[in-house]
């Protein structure tokens, strides 16, 4: 135990100084950035910010919905067709063949879910400018707004999930012991319980790595929202989103942990 306890003092000690190092930089950083935003003129960075925010929501964002499902296809079409044209002339033996198709595929998902995530923003940016600034001169032409609600919900939605599901379906031809379907509410799940022990132990890493990358950007936002709260029109609704996003990630990782922790303890799924 005394060993114990001796390794674990040497490891705190050593880590100890690159600690304080990174908290006095935090500290001095931080200090110059708040006298810097002392003698910086805030009425006209905030009337430059908003002007920006309402150019976006006018002029940009409609149009950006009907754009990003045109580019997500025109990019992922071909890969996908190449893919499913290799599994058609695969022998179902060569490993390098598998691999590079799963490769495809996988960005294909990574693309097509990124441009459904950045639907949602536009579409949330465009109600906002247009429910904002109805009746006056800044109003968004309801042309605009009544097409990118159809653009979100044809191309970010429909598009969306109908060739996320092609791209499932040609995995489970790539692997024919995966199981589940796009449209069955307990995808994931199915989709996981099919997984081998390797494939969990994938999938356990970069969750892991997600969830830290949650931590930091959670934190980052929060420093963004609290300058804004301080110095801007932002109050501290922004600042509270990014903190419960922080918090829930934290809880249900913690929770997680304590579940599987118990002996003879069942799986999340």
């Amino acid at each position: 135990m005394k060993d114990n306890n001796d390794a674990i003092r040497q490891e705190n000690k050593k880590a100890l100084p690159k600690f304080i190092g990174l908290m006095a930089l935090s500290l001095v950083f931080g200090l110059a950035l708040g006298i810097g935003l002392v003698f910086l003129s805030f009425g006209s960075f905030g009337d430059a910010l908003a002007a920006a925010g309402l150019f976006f929501t006018q002029k940009i964002a409609g149009w950006l919905l009907f754009v990003f499902p045109v580019v997500t296809l025109a990019v992922c079409l071909p890969i996908y067709f190449g893919a499913k044209k290799q599994i058609a002339a695969w022998d179902g033996e060569d490993e390098a063949v598998s691999s590079e198709v799963e490769t495809k595929l996988s960005v294909c998902i990574w693309i097509t879910s990124m441009e459904l995530i950045a639907s949602f923003f536009l579409l949330a940016a465009l109600i906002s400018g247009f429910t904002k600034n109805v009746g006056t001169e800044q109003e968004i032409a309801p042309a605009m707004f009544w097409g990118g609600l159809a653009a979100f919900l044809v191309g970010g939605l429909a598009l969306s999930t109908i060739f996320q599901q092609k791209l499932v379906d040609l995995t489970k031809r790539l692997y024919p012991e995966k199981q589940g379907s796009v449209y069955d509410t307990k995808f994931q799940k199915k989709w996981y319980q099919s997984c081998d022990e390797a494939e969990r132990l994938v999938i356990g890493q970069c969750a892991f790595k997600a969830y830290q990358a949650m931590c930091r950007t959670c934190m980052a936002l929060w420093a963004v929202f609290g300058l804004g709260g301080m110095f801007f029109d932002w109050s501290f609704l922004p600042a509270m989103v990014a903190c419960i996003i922080w918090g829930v990630g934290q809880s249900v990782y913690s929770w997680t942990c304590l579940r599987l922790s118990k002996p003879g303890s069942p799986s999340v799924y």
